[in-house]
């Protein structure tokens, strides 16, 4: 039913829209801008898993983003629709990629990209319609149908016996091994030691991404580089990492130590941040702004409760690291938060029936 103050929906009139008529002028990215500029922003983090890992980690990422393509491909062709070009495909092949360790059999990244390309990108409609994000949601099947796959993480290329490939002129295991000390000395004296912080030996490799792991999880500055242009770009929004994040050092440092029997405030909230694929997740992942909530506010309680999961899972779950399981179970919350923090001009009925109307 129509009248000159707008559509009556369900009995209550719509609202006049504050714009001024049409034509509009369109500003800022589009879906495509947006995506390819996350590919970028990832693209290093996953070089640097290369040059780490070797020619293997490369292969899992040509693979994981080959497959993404074709069935992207396969499901336009049959929607008639393409949808190559926004980059959604190539950015969620990619992020697959990095999630999974180099030692995988190939058909764990294919399988991964297919099912989150089909089953959990496609069949909900395409791009912006998806309810989790695919990309965890194909991580999270292939852990759990081959679980074997991921036990046997692959170590760097630099053992134990030769020097850190940050160290160019250490030529022996020791003489790393000081250069390492004389970082941390550095990082004690003048920055960790007067916020009462202390990291152990080999904490500067953790952080720079000399581990094992998944292939894009391993350097946090490059991580923390691409989420900072995210940010400035406006791609996304910094409360909620911060939350995700802060809510979930908070716990591991109160709790955390805990499970070895050390007692309360006694874990290492440090090691746990940079350690699996929690940064990764945070910053690339949990950010989605398809599966997460629109407003602020939700987005501080969205992180908060990945932050939560995330700590619950690792700590006491079956399913290591637990970061991807916790952001697809808010994924199927983000919905609710966004009906109870959304603004009540943007309401549809609640915010009058409280006042009585």
């Amino acid at each position: 039913m129509e009248s000159d103050q707008g559509t009556v929906r369900g009995g209550l009139p719509a609202a006049r829209s504050p714009l001024p008529s049409a034509p509009f002028a369109r500003t800022g990215p589009n879906a495509a801008g947006m995506t390819w500029t996350a590919v970028l922003c990832l693209l290093p983090s996953a070089a640097w898993g290369v040059f780490v890992f070797g020619p293997r980690a490369g292969l899992v990422l040509a693979v994981s983003v080959c497959a993404a393509l074709m069935a992207e491909l396969l499901a336009a062709l049959l929607r008639r629709e393409v949808s190559l070009g926004d980059g959604s495909a190539l950015f969620s092949g990619l992020l697959i990629g990095c999630l999974l360790p180099p030692g995988v059999p190939l058909y764990v990244p294919a399988t991964a990209a297919a099912f989150a390309m089909i089953v959990v990108k496609q069949t909900f409609g395409g791009l912006g319609r998806n309810w989790m994000n695919p990309a965890l949601a194909g991580v999270i099947v292939a852990r759990v149908s081959w679980p074997d796959a991921f036990g046997g993480l692959v170590a760097t290329r630099w053992t134990a016996a030769a020097a850190s490939p940050l160290s160019v002129l250490p030529a022996s295991a020791t003489q790393a091994s000081a250069a390492d000390a004389a970082v941390l000395g550095w990082l004690h004296a003048h920055l960790l030691g007067p916020l009462g912080l202390r990291l152990q030996q080999g904490a500067f490799d953790l952080f720079v991404g000399i581990r094992a792991g998944g292939i894009g999880e391993l350097s946090v500055p490059l991580l923390l580089a691409g989420a900072a242009l995210l940010s400035v770009r406006r791609l996304i929004r910094w409360q909620l990492p911060a939350a995700y994040l802060g809510s979930f050092a908070l716990l591991a440092w109160v709790l955390g130590g805990l499970p070895a029997g050390n007692g309360l405030f006694a874990g290492r909230p440090l090691f746990h941040l940079v350690a699996g694929s929690l940064l990764l997740i945070a910053l690339f992942s949990a950010t989605d702004p398809v599966t997460s909530p629109l407003t602020v506010t939700g987005q501080l309680i969205h992180g908060a409760g990945c932050g939560c999961l995330t700590f619950l899972l690792r700590f006491y779950g079956s399913i290591p690291d637990g970061a991807a399981l916790a952001v697809l179970l808010m994924n199927c919350v983000a919905p609710l938060i966004d009906v109870w923090t959304r603004p009540a001009r943007f309401s549809t009925g609640r915010a009058e029936a409280r006042n009585g109307s």
